[in-house]
C-alpha cells in the first residue's frame, strides 16, 4: 500500500481576475493527485516583479494591499497534511491598476 504523500501542484490555469489598484481575485483548480490526504488549504505567494521577492499572502484567493502601478506575479500551493505542493504560478505578470479610467466617473 502507498503511504500519503504530499500533493500535486494545483491545476492550471493560474486566473487573476477582477484587478484593481489595491487588489485582484484569483481561481484555479484542484490537484489531480491529493497525495492520499484531503486538501486542507492554498498558500498564495505573490511577487513585486520590480524587487523579484516571493512573498506569501496567506490562505486566500482575493489579495488586497496591492500597490498601485506596480506588476506583480502570482503562485498557488496546495497543502495536505504531508506538506505542500510544487507551485502553480501565472505565465504573465499583471499590473495593479483600476480597469478603467478616472475620467470615467468624472462628471463635472
Amino acid at each position: 500500500m502507498h503511504g500519503a504523500d504530499k500533493p500535486s501542484e494545483p491545476e492550471g490555469p493560474l486566473e487573476i481576475k477582477d484587478v484593481y489598484r489595491d487588489r485582484c481575485w484569483l481561481a484555479w483548480k484542484p490537484p489531480l493527485d491529493d497525495g492520499g490526504c484531503p486538501i486542507l488549504h492554498y498558500v498564495v505567494e505573490m511577487q513585486d516583479v520590480e524587487s523579484g521577492k516571493w512573498v506569501k499572502v496567506g490562505k486566500v484567493i482575493g489579495v488586497t494591499g496591492l500597490e498601485p502601478g506596480k506588476k506583480y506575479k502570482f503562485r498557488v500551493r496546495a497543502v495536505n497534511s504531508e506538506g505542500e505542493s510544487e507551485p502553480l504560478a501565472n505565465d504573465n505578470e499583471i499590473l495593479a491598476k483600476d480597469p478603467y479610467g478616472r475620467s470615467a466617473f468624472n462628471y463635472t
